[in-house]
């Protein structure tokens, strides 16, 4: 298949990494809406009863909680007990390898008034696009690093933004993914509770508590199912005035061969298809920032276009 090249004045080509067209898209802001099941430990079950949960580890965390005063009411938080295991998700929505942190997992974590020191119940975290297949994030045996539940929560502060909001943030780059949608978490514990000589080692240890789960890198499932067909063949990612982009369906429109191409938005909407004899709506006006363009040539080559407009 030869190559075809079109060339346009008042157009920024941007030759980026293969998971750059995703910063063109608007990504949404949002906690786990779903449940996917749960493996109580042994010992402490507060706020697993059908009155409270799941209800109490969706929505942001805890607003009240500070290092110093943690949130220990059942309505807000589920605890996994000694030993357990929890996978969440997103309802329809993909989280995406996004800039620094992609995720962060609220625990009850506080600084202990006796010792001064975090007084934590770690989990384990692992993550899965498929729901079968999970990846497990590396941690610090004797530091914890790596492990969700041993950061304070901050809950005055913006629950989607890892600087300020306390919780554990987890940075999908570290373990080599591009888009997970199921969260696991497992209780360590139990571990810790075998080796008195750990610097978190404390007899009153009695399992992971979730209060939430935050991502400000949400993609619905639609568009996801998108971009796996535009990206098969991906010819040129393209910034261009949002004035100048009839101009450049014009140019395409009049190229040699050309037989016909098909706009749609990020959810696969078709805005309009066009032959070489239809005339191109007045995009200018529509509230649109990114576009593909699907084109068709009589020589039966295909090729795409992501189009951002500002």
């Amino acid at each position: 298949m030869k190559k075809k090249y079109i060339y346009i004045l008042l157009i920024f080509l941007i030759f980026l990494g293969d998971n750059s067209f995703l910063y063109c898209f608007d990504f949404e802001k949002g906690s786990i809406d779903t449940m996917i099941a749960i493996y109580p430990g042994e010992g402490q079950n507060s706020g697993q009863s059908p009155e409270y949960f799941p209800q109490n580890i969706f929505g942001i965390p805890s607003r009240i909680a500070t290092a110093n005063t943690p949130e220990v009411s059942e309505d807000q938080i589920c605890s996994l007990g000694l030993g357990g295991e929890i996978i969440v998700g997103f309802k329809n929505k993909y989280i995406y390898d996004g800039e620094g942190p992609d995720f962060t997992i609220f625990e009850n974590a506080f600084i202990s008034p006796i010792n001064k020191k975090v007084f934590a119940e770690p989990g384990i975290v692992s993550v899965s696009e498929d729901g079968v297949n999970y990846i497990q994030f590396p941690y610090d045996y004797n530091t914890l690093e790596g492990c969700a539940g041993i950061s304070p929560t901050n809950g005055k502060e913006d629950p989607f933004d890892p600087l300020v909001s306390g919780g554990d943030a987890f940075d999908l780059s570290k373990i080599g993914l591009k888009k997970i949608k199921y969260i696991k978490i497992k209780d360590f514990c139990l571990e810790i509770l075998e080796d008195e000589n750990h610097e978190y080692y404390d007899p009153i240890m009695t399992g992971f508590d979730l209060d939430a789960v935050t991502s400000m890198y949400l993609i619905n499932e639609n568009v996801e199912s998108v971009n796996n067909n535009f990206q098969k063949e991906f010819s040129g990612k393209i910034q261009i005035p949002r004035e100048n982009l009839k101009e450049f369906l014009y140019k395409i429109k009049n190229q040699d061969k050309f037989l016909f191409m098909i706009i749609t938005d990020l959810i696969g909407r078709k805005i309009q298809e066009l032959d070489t004899k239809s005339g191109i709506y007045e995009l200018n006006n529509m509230e649109l920032t990114t576009i593909f363009i699907e084109i068709h040539f009589r020589d039966s080559e295909i090729i795409y276009y992501l189009i951002q407009t500002y």
